[in-house]
């Protein structure tokens, strides 16, 4: 790919997730195509469809939010290290860019089913195969004692973690915890986890 066609594309995509963001699926290619600066035929001749398009920017959305498995250090404290992944998942879930991702991927699961699939795998999936391989390895140590599969476990903590903050905000309400709030959530979440983890 030229340089021009790889900053067309470029441009493309960053209209593309602008618009699918503020407007969701209903977006057309001819708005995506003005915002872009370009012709529609340009936008079709990197993106075929709109539903690839619409995919396409799913997927980078959600490989910007992807967790970095190295965050995990497994010579650091596990309170410590969970408190961190929480932290994190927790402030990623509250990102207008991950709602948005969110409410488009299922907002099409009847007429697109595979958006919603595609969210899925690279999405919670992904999360809950990291945070499930950490709980294993803490549990080979010795750390932990897993009742359940480490994903079974992983799920359990993923849920916890979401916190009303999150649960509120995907359903239109801002509660607006404060910091010092988010983090006494999530370092009890941690706390009563481990607790039974330890049992």
């Amino acid at each position: 790919m030229s340089n021009s066609s790889e900053t067309k594309r470029n441009k493309i995509l960053k209209a593309a997730k602008e618009l699918f963001g503020k407007q969701g699926y209903g977006t057309s290619m001819e708005s995506i195509s003005r915002l872009a600066d370009v012709s529609k035929q340009t936008v079709y001749s990197h993106f075929k469809n709109k539903d690839v398009l619409f995919e396409t920017c799913m997927k980078e959305k959600l490989e910007e939010y992807k967790s970095d498995t190295l965050i995990f250090d497994l010579n650091a404290p596990i309170d410590e290290m969970l408190f961190r992944f929480g932290k994190r998942f927790h402030q990623t879930l509250l990102e207008p860019g991950a709602q948005h991702t969110y409410r488009n991927a299922i907002s099409q699961i009847d007429a697109h089913p595979e958006f919603a699939a595609t969210y899925l795998e690279l999405g919670p999936k992904e999360t809950l195969n990291t945070l499930a391989s950490y709980l294993d390895a803490k549990a080979k140590e010795g750390i932990i004692n897993l009742d359940h599969s480490g994903s079974d476990t992983a799920i359990q903590l993923l849920l916890m973690l979401h916190g009303k903050a999150v649960y509120w905000l995907y359903l239109g309400e801002d509660i607006q915890e404060s910091e010092e709030q988010q983090n006494s959530y999530l370092k009890n979440c941690v706390d009563m986890f481990l607790n039974h983890l330890r049992t």
